[in-house]
């Protein structure tokens, strides 16, 4: 399962931004566009206490940035990320989420190229199920949905329309240490308005 998402989402990746125009001299970076489109790849790993309830994941992310200096500008991204099982003495468990945030993203070299640092904000919508086993061994599955607050910085390498980003967030602020996931990826960014 986790295969087919990732090579699905490499698939559309490859064909949104195979699909944009190739020509360097119209460069999506050149000032006078407003906001720019794109869509990430993700690959997520749950850290500490949160990798006993959840295992590895992927996803896609729907992008937009606003550029509002030459080295400032305000994102804002959307999208679903699938976790795969973690299984312990046959029973298993996993958060999905779905994540809305808002945030910055700061390049050190002001011209849209290079590195780039980043810090978001916002929901995630969380989606739980867990196997619990009941009297006489049969096994009930539990689900849940919960909104949590999230953050997370990350830091990236921009060239062109293509760019390479780790983050770390916590899905839930109250619950810090037990919702953090470090995610990573490849972005392309497809269109302008």
């Amino acid at each position: 399962m986790k295969r087919l998402i990732a090579m699905f989402a490499a698939g559309v990746l490859l064909c949104v931004c195979g699909a944009a125009r190739a020509d360097r001299s119209s460069s999506l970076h050149r000032k006078g566009h407003n906001v720019l489109v794109g869509l990430d790849t993700e690959f997520s790993v749950p850290l500490g206490n949160y990798s006993d309830v959840n295992s590895v994941g992927a996803g896609a992310i729907v992008t937009g940035e606003l550029p509002l200096l030459d080295a400032v500008s305000a994102t804002a991204r959307v999208g679903f990320q699938a976790h795969a099982d973690r299984t312990i003495a046959g029973l298993g468990s996993h958060v999905h989420a779905i994540p809305f945030l808002l945030g910055a993203r700061y390049n050190v070299s002001g011209d849209r190229q290079g590195i780039f640092g980043a810090f978001e904000l916002g929901m995630f919508d969380l989606m739980s199920s867990v196997d619990r086993r009941a009297g006489g061994g049969a096994i009930t599955t539990t689900t849940s949905n919960d909104v949590r607050f999230g953050m997370g910085v990350g830091v990236g390498l921009q060239q062109d329309r293509w760019s390479l980003r780790v983050n770390v967030h916590t899905q839930d602020v109250s619950n810090f240490g037990s919702s953090v996931v470090l995610t990573g990826g490849i972005g392309c960014q497809f269109a302008s308005f």
